[in-house]
C-alpha cells in the first residue's frame, strides 16, 4: 500500500469520526477541528513507520502534526478569551 492511499484512507476515517463527534457533542466546534490534523498525522506516521521502517517519512509527516498542534493551541486561546 502506498503512502498516498494510506493518507486518503486515514483522512476519510478520521474526518468522518470527528464529524460524528461534532454532531453529538456541543463543545467540539470548528475551533477544535485541527485535532483532525494531529490525529491524521500521528496515525499515518505510525502506519508508515510500521510498514516501511523509514523514519524520514515519519518525520516528514510531523509537519502535519505540528500544523494541527499550532492550530489547536491558537484556537484554544480564542475560546478561552471569549
Amino acid at each position: 500500500m502506498e503512502l498516498e492511499t494510506i493518507v486518503v484512507l486515514v483522512t476519510v476515517v478520521v474526518t468522518f469520526l470527528c464529524g460524528l463527534i461534532a454532531k453529538k457533542v456541543s463543545w467540539f466546534n470548528n475551533h477544535l477541528i485541527p485535532i483532525q490534523n494531529i490525529l491524521i498525522g500521528v496515525i499515518v506516521a505510525i502506519i508508515e513507520f510500521i510498514i516501511t521502517k523509514d523514519f524520514s517519512v515519519a518525520i516528514a509527516l510531523s509537519g502535519l502534526i505540528a500544523g494541527g498542534a499550532y492550530d489547536i493551541g491558537n484556537n484554544l486561546k480564542k475560546i478561552t478569551n471569549n
